[in-house]
């Protein structure tokens, strides 16, 4: 029942155009209500889990301040898989599901074991000797949102010095730009923010050590050439990072992108999430 509620709010947030943000006022405005009202406007047979989207739509236009705020539908996807805690159900209606989803194939092995997004990128910076000895890592924060992932102590703490480059299409208010790069620099490394295009990033080849990202190949564009850009810009030897809610990811990152040789881990178990999770280095 709750997978069909999923699906309710999101066939609301999908209806935002592609690329673009929603200027979201604060609760009780104008704006708020049409967006509230759209749960009404799902088919009949939805009717049933309207107040449930409702309620998470409520919860999501209350975290606005009074003043206007843009809010990608990242972010929205985000808040609302916070809410309703949806990170653990399996959607099998979802359109970041594909229609048939299934293990890999036999080249490497899908270790079924419920994927963690802190440990994911924990592994992925781990192995420094291989790309620059035992010095500070430079890491790509692909999709970093408002990034208020620091706060989920992602990047910390056995990286002292670690430098992390947050890229998003919309820029996060100054705000959590500041309290993200205050959070990290007490934690022992830096954090900035560039904005940018993940299809089309602007840093060099072999630039990172480690790449990361979570709940992002599942948006307005051909994860391909997303990943294929992770790959440019990743150092040899250095970990790509991923937490995906897309079943079959590793047929991209793995089968087509990287290769079965890249493989540290993949994780994925079907019957508890959604979420595919894993590592690779560029070989």
């Amino acid at each position: 029942m709750k997978g069909v509620a999923l699906v309710a709010t999101l066939l609301v947030i999908v209806v935002i155009p592609l690329g673009s943000s929603l200027n979201l006022p604060a609760h009780g405005s104008r704006r708020s209500a049409k967006l509230l009202s759209s749960a009404s406007a799902l088919p009949q047979h939805l009717n049933v889990y309207h107040q449930t989207t409702a309620d998470v739509l409520t919860a999501i236009t209350t975290t606005t301040t009074a003043t206007t705020t843009n809010v990608s539908r990242r972010n929205l996807l985000h808040d609302f898989f916070r809410i309703s805690g949806a990170y653990g159900v399996l959607l099998t209606m979802s359109p970041c599901t594909p229609a048939s989803a299934s293990a890999s194939d036999s080249a490497y092995v899908v270790d079924k074991v419920e994927p963690d997004e802190v440990d994911t990128y924990a592994e992925a910076q781990r192995g420094k000797g291989t790309v620059n000895g035992n010095g500070p890592l430079r890491i790509l924060w692909v999709g970093a949102g408002d990034m208020k992932g620091v706060f989920k102590n992602l990047f910390g703490p056995d990286n002292t010095g670690n430098d992390v480059i947050a890229v998003d299409l919309i820029r996060p208010d100054a705000k959590d730009i500041h309290a993200a790069s205050k959070y990290a620099k007490e934690h022992g490394y830096t954090v900035g923010f560039e904005q940018g295009d993940a299809e089309q990033m602007k840093f060099k080849d072999e630039t990172f050590d480690v790449v990361v990202c979570s709940m992002f190949l599942c948006q307005d564009f051909n994860p391909e050439i997303v990943v294929s850009e992770i790959r440019r810009v990743l150092k040899y030897g250095g970990r790509f990072g991923f937490f995906e809610h897309v079943e079959d990811i590793d047929k991209i990152i793995v089968g087509k992108i990287f290769g079965k040789d890249s493989v540290i881990r993949v994780q994925h178990y079907p019957e508890m999430t959604n979420i595919m999770a894993g590592v690779v280095r560029k070989v």
